[in-house]
Formats: C-alpha cells, sequence, structure tokens
C-alpha cells in the first residue's frame, strides 16, 4: 500500500465533498488545531489519522445488509486503499456494469457524501480522531496554556465590543446629519409615487376591462394580456335528478376515491 497514493485520494475525495481545494491539513486548522499540533501529527500520527478516517467513512457507506460496493467504488477511484486508481471505465468492466450505469452511481455516492448532514458529521469524527492521536503523541495540553488562550479571547472580546460600539456611535451621528435630507427626499417624492401607483392601477383595470369585452389574449410592449375562459362547473344535485329519468348520461359520471377525515368533536 503506497501512503502517499491514499492521502492525495482522500484529499481528492474532499475536495469533491467540500468544495474547492479541501486538503486534510486544511481541515485540521478548520477544525482548532494548532500549527505546531498539525506538524507534530503529520510527523507521527498522520497514517493512524487518516485509517480511522477513512474506516469512518467506509462504515457511513457500508448498508445495513453489511455490503460496502459504495465504498470500494470511491477506493478504486481515489485510491484510498493506496493502490493506483482505476477510472470509472475499468471499474464498469470488472463489475459487469455499463460505464453510464457506474457514472450515474458514482454520481449518487458523491451527492450522497455531500450532504450537509455527512460534511458536518465528517469533520466532527475527524476532530475526535486527531483529539484522541493528539493525546498519546503529546498528552493533554498544560492548564496554563489553556487559560492563556482563554485571556486572549477575553482581550480580543473586549476590543471587538469597544469597535462595535465606536461604529455604532459613528453611524448613528451620520445617519442624524443626512436624516433631515431623508426626510426631504421623502416628502418631495412620495406624493409621486403614489400618483403614479394610482395610475397604474386604474390603467391596468381598464385593461383587464378592454380585454374582456375582446374576448382574447392581447400583446403590447412587455406585457400580456391573458384572457381565460371561466371555469365549467355543473349543478350535481341537479344533475342526479336528471340522470333518474335518463341514466344514459351516468357513463360520462366519474368518481374518485373516498377521502377520510378526523377532527374533534366537542361532546359536551
Amino acid at each position: 500500500m503506497d501512503f502517499k497514493i491514499q492521502t492525495i485520494g482522500l484529499n481528492d475525495l474532499l475536495s469533491a465533498i467540500y468544495g474547492e481545494e479541501q486538503t486534510l491539513h486544511n481541515l485540521f486548522g478548520e477544525l482548532g488545531f494548532e500549527t505546531s499540533q498539525i506538524e507534530r501529527l503529520s510527523d507521527r500520527a498522520l497514517e493512524a489519522v487518516v485509517a480511522q478516517f477513512l474506516q469512518v467513512i467506509h462504515e457511513r457507506l457500508t448498508s445495513d445488509a453489511g455490503k460496502d460496493t459504495y465504498y470500494q467504488i470511491l477506493a478504486r477511484y481515489y485510491g484510498l486503499d493506496g493502490e493506483p486508481r482505476e477510472p470509472l471505465s475499468a471499474l464498469a468492466a470488472r463489475r459487469d456494469a455499463s460505464p453510464e450505469y457506474l457514472r450515474q452511481l458514482f454520481g449518487e455516492i458523491l451527492e450522497r457524501c455531500k450532504s450537509k448532514t455527512w460534511q458536518k458529521e465528517l469533520k466532527i469524527a475527524l476532530k475526535h480522531i486527531v483529539v484522541n492521536e493528539l493525546r498519546t503523541v503529546d498528552g493533554q495540553p498544560a492548564r496554563e496554556h489553556i487559560a492563556e488562550k482563554l485571556e486572549r479571547l477575553t482581550n480580543l472580546r473586549g476590543a471587538a465590543d469597544v469597535a462595535r460600539m465606536e461604529y455604532e456611535a459613528k453611524r448613528t451621528e451620520i445617519l442624524r446629519r443626512v436624516q433631515s435630507d431623508l426626510d426631504a427626499l421623502e416628502l418631495e417624492f412620495t406624493p409621486v409615487l403614489d400618483a403614479v401607483e394610482e395610475n397604474i392601477i386604474a390603467l391596468e383595470n381598464e385593461i383587464k376591462t378592454d380585454v374582456l369585452l375582446y374576448g382574447e389574449s392581447v400583446t403590447g410592449g412587455s406585457y400580456r394580456a391573458t384572457y381565460t375562459q371561466g371555469r365549467v362547473s355543473w349543478d350535481t344535485e341537479k344533475i342526479t335528478h336528471y340522470a333518474k329519468s335518463h341514466p344514459d348520461i351516468l357513463q360520462f359520471r366519474k368518481q374518485g376515491n373516498p377521502i377520510i377525515s378526523l377532527r374533534a368533536v366537542n361532546t359536551d
């Protein structure tokens, strides 16, 4: 097994799942691991992480009946088993399937892997794997190390609050200066916009009346006034009465399946 082939294939699969040029190392950073931790992990435990992560993907793609066809297709296409990759055409021939069918199946497998649920749960699984391996490599981080980060977070949050308050103050001042201009603008244009809207409504009503009189659809400018015949309905009670003396009309009668509904009733 070639570990380089395996990791390159895994990175390509991650790019297909998460988009862009996603890699295992990028995911480590997104999951909150420090650069020094990632470097130590790469030097001393990367193969163990990859093996466990692939096992998670394997298990998720294995059916309740224990079949792992989906994973085997991904493994061979991406070289997740550390062996040279195989194109879909070769996989189709080996599985006695048409290339079109295997391409469709491959697309369905990837769509499953790209779901929001998969994306989230794979990251969660990877984080737990890396945490366990780092504990083995480094042991627990020092309490002081965590406390120092909490202090930095406190300072950053404080700085963010100060910046946000300054932003709100300056924004309020700017709005105060331009508010009179905005009020004047609204006073100027509100009557114009209201008048235009009234004219539009009046003209639309005139058009609808004209088309109703004309009896056909009409196109003009970028609009089409569509004339639609009214829905035909029948008086069921009178038709039923009429059918008693003219039963031949019943051949044109269709009745749908019954529908049952439940509702609460007042028993008081």
